[in-house]
């Protein structure tokens, strides 16, 4: 659709005329981004302030255009591509780091915001941004939080949607909404993450910065096979050592990169490791011997440690050139990021490099091993269509390879529209069906970033989903039978915290089975009414230890209550009964997911009132982090959002 002279009159009074593009340099300029996705929008409004960003989008919802919110355009998944024309709005000029604040922790900034400026801006103070993206020189912080991308300090410091504390933003009707950390109630900035601008326009960010440690050690090691640099990752995870960065490189992409480089890469190996270790000095000392031992178990054959500032730098400084590096040997580079349980990446790798040699192409394999998360770089040439077709068909087979291993098939690219049909291959209906009402209920009209992580008609094409437990069956036909009669009911675990007289309870606390210590990939999955008091002990029987309080109190309500949000970053997966009586699972044992809305977010302090919570799968360590004191419970208020999600499944409960 042609925006019509009145759609251009009303934008150019908003924004002034000079930023309001329909030429047609400017609708070729963002016809792409970093993918294989090519197409062209109706349009382009350059926003210029934060509070342009509302009106703007009051005037779309009222002409019923779509739009794209769009910054440095450097996803790998098409997410910035205007499926259906409509308008890209710029938010590139919104790029003011607003306020830094050591002594509490945190930074104000506008979601155009470059990564890499944020980290100059709190180098000299002592302070840095954990997330560190490879595109940290060209990526936003906006950008980061849509697609959830996370980079190499994953393993140790978590994810993006773990360190942002606050957002602004501004719903696909134009709605202005503040979700913060603080609020009791559902992670909503967490909802956010992976969302790809399909659910509105983020306009500003508050993220958590941390001191920088005083005492870093960046290692190199080499390997005879890729294989053997997997497995020593696998087992360093296993033996507890949980390292800063680990980064994994075969031959043709260290090849590549030291050519282009120069950072001192050992071009003869056929697979490297980029390791960091931080801490005291005497905890650095622990963990490179057992980091070393580990390493020569594995047949390393060079093992060095970079003696200078500088030298680390030089090191890094070729691990962010890996994508540069790869694009020149072939016209065009795609890339994917699949993510597997750590113990399961030698196996999944086997099949990757299968898959290659069926498609006769050739790629270079990049893994933040630590985390299980892996990016093949395709090469082709998007000019033979042949190729063309076969670089995108391995992709999907490597993606599915990853699904099939308990992984997802993306850790932090996000699924855009290159990656939806998998999602379909990932997910069953129910859950997906879930993503569909968050969704619907933020935007009813499609307008936000249309036609992007959800497959097209997937209610045909979704994976057959397991049979519910008989116990969990029960939950679901007590809750529709109350729903059928109108009759108000509460969810709750072991009452302990919400203490309600209600005469109808839906209860989880017959749900009361540990259902795997998994010491491989320190996880532990157990169902929502396991009484946390005997959830320690059998942590402390397995020798592992969790971010868990013992006490009172089960799991789920321990999770849904919203008294120890420090707990939400370490839940990897949940199973969980919605209120319509449909059924979802997301996540699992991997310690990335970046396909589709992260709902464990979703029930992470909805204090019953978003369905009941089943089961929930989370991370423990080999020693005891400290424990947090749980907050006071306090009653959630409503607000927009949870609202709208409610009338979109079927009422409150």
């Amino acid at each position: 659709m042609k925006l019509t002279p009145q759609v251009i009159q009303e934008l150019s009074r908003l924004v002034g005329i000079e930023n309001v593009r329909t030429d047609e340099v400017s609708l070729s300029l963002y016809a792409y981004d970093c993918s294989l996705s090519r197409t062209r929008p109706d349009g382009v409004v350059l926003i210029t302030c934060a509070a342009q960003v509302a009106p703007v989008l009051r005037v779309l919802a009222k002409h019923s255009i779509p739009f794209v919110p769009r910054a440095s355009a450097t996803n790998h998944a098409g997410s910035c591509s205007a499926l259906k024309g409509g308008v890209i709005l710029n938010l590139t000029a919104l790029n003011r780091i607003l306020q830094i604040n050591t002594r509490e922790g945190f930074a104000v900034v506008e979601p155009g915001v470059i990564t890499g400026d944020l980290q100059a801006a709190l180098a000299p103070l002592g302070y840095f941004y954990a997330p560190d993206p490879a595109s940290t020189q060209a990526c936003t912080l906006g950008g980061n939080l849509a697609q959830n991308a996370s980079g190499a300090r994953c393993m140790k410091y978590g994810g993006t949607l773990d360190h942002v504390l606050a957002v602004q933003g501004v719903l696909p009707d134009g709605e202005e909404v503040f979700l913060s950390r603080t609020q009791m109630g559902p992670d909503w900035v967490g909802l956010l993450a992976g969302s790809e601008g399909t659910l509105g326009v983020i306009t500003q960010l508050t993220v958590r910065i941390l001191p920088v440690a005083k005492h870093i050690q960046t290692f190199l090691v080499t390997f005879p096979s890729l294989q053997d640099s997997v497995e020593a990752v696998s087992d360093l995870a296993a033996c507890g050592v949980v390292p800063r960065c680990v980064e994994a490189m075969d031959k043709t992409t260290l090849q590549a990169v030291e050519e282009f480089a120069h950072a001192g890469y050992p071009t003869q190996a056929e697979a490297l490791l980029i390791l960091e270790l931080d801490g005291t000095p005497a905890q650095i000392k622990k963990e490179q011997r057992v980091l070393e031992e580990i390493c020569r178990a594995h047949q390393a054959l060079h093992f060095s440690f970079a003696k200078t500032k500088e030298e680390r730098e030089e090191l890094w400084r070729g691990r962010r050139s890996a994508f540069a590096a790869m694009a020149r040997l072939a016209p065009n580079v795609l890339v994917g990021d699949g993510t597997v349980p750590r113990s399961r990446l030698p196996q999944t790798l086997q099949r990757v490099q299968q898959i290659l040699k069926e498609n006769n192409l050739c790629a270079g394999l990049l893994f933040h091993a630590g985390d299980g998360n892996f990016h093949p770089h395709l090469l082709f040439d998007e000019r033979n269509k042949l190729q063309t077709r076969l670089a995108a068909r391995a992709l999907q087979e490597v993606l599915k390879a990853c699904v099939e291993q308990q992984g997802t098939l993306s850790g932090e690219h996000g699924v855009g529209v290159e990656k939806r049909a998998v999602m379909a291959y990932q997910y069953d209906v129910d859950t997906l069906g879930v993503m569909q009402k968050i969704k619907h209920a933020l935007d009813p009209k499609n307008l936000a970033n249309p036609l992007k992580i959800l497959p097209c008609r997937f209610s045909e094409k979704a994976r057959v989903a397991h049979p519910l437990l008989p116990q969990v069956e029960v939950l679901r036909q007590q809750m529709l039978a109350w729903k059928k009669e109108k009759i108000a009911f509460q969810i709750a675990g072991s009452n302990s915290r919400l203490k309600t007289k209600h005469v109808h309870v839906l209860s989880s606390v017959s749900l009361n089975q540990i259902v795997e210590i998994d010491k491989a990939n320190y996880t532990v999955t157990a169902q929502a009414g396991v009484h946390l008091n005997v959830l320690a002990a059998a942590l402390k029987k397995a020798g592992v230890y969790s971010l868990l309080p013992a006490g009172e109190g089960t799991l789920g309500g321990l999770f849904c209550s919203g008294v120890l949000p420090q707990f939400y970053a370490h839940v990897l997966g949940v199973e969980a009964l919605l209120p319509d009586g449909t059924y979802a699972r997301y996540g699992g044992k991997v310690m990335k997911n970046a396909a589709g809305y992260p709902l464990t977010r979703l029930w992470a302090g909805s204090q019953g009132k978003l369905g009941l919570v089943t089961q929930l799968t989370f991370k423990v360590f080999a020693a005891a982090p400290k424990v947090p004191a749980p907050r006071a419970f306090v009653a959630m208020v409503p607000n927009l959002i949870q609202t709208r999600l409610l009338q979109a499944w079927g009422g409150k409960v």
